[in-house]
């Protein structure tokens, strides 16, 4: 079975080489409850909506109807800042890290079937090629046609 060294270089690798394809799920509800748990559990310590918006690139009004169907599954508990009221502050309640290690225990064993049946080189060379298509796509842009352009 990989290590889990090697499933954490693919997945991170995975996240980097497609940020905005990930960032397109958030209209799906449980993908953006799972990126919520991921912000969540990355910050180890209490955050804000705004916070999670602007780590996850989406609106406060998203990151808002998120949270209250969230707080409904007891996964997070809302809290007020101890130096100003105004500002409610996001933890994960225990079922919400219990949540975040359960998916991530699945998200080890289906990279660890991949990379044990591709292979390191395999999986590495794909990386490769995805950061230099990325790369590319970044600086080669390609112009929008005549009708698209605003003419005044």
């Amino acid at each position: 079975m990989a290590d889990i060294a090697d499933v954490e270089l693919v997945f991170n690798k995975l996240i980097e080489t497609q940020p905005k394809e990930l960032n397109e799920r958030m209209s799906d509800t449980n993908a953006g409850i799972g990126a919520v748990l991921k912000v969540l559990d990355d910050a180890k310590c209490e955050v804000t909506c705004g916070d999670i918006a602007k780590k996850m690139n989406v609106s406060t009004a998203r990151v808002a109807v998120l949270l209250k169907k969230m707080v409904a599954k007891d996964l997070i508990k809302r809290s007020t800042d101890s130096c100003d009221a105004r500002i409610v502050c996001i933890s994960l309640t225990q079922k919400g890290k219990d949540t975040i290690n359960e998916v991530r225990d699945l998200i080890i064993e289906h990279l660890s079937r991949i990379i044990d049946e591709l292979g390191m080189e395999k999986i590495n060379q794909f990386i490769e090629l995805s950061e230099e298509i990325r790369e590319v796509a970044l600086r080669v842009k390609p112009q929008a046609p005549d009708f698209l352009k605003d003419k005044k």
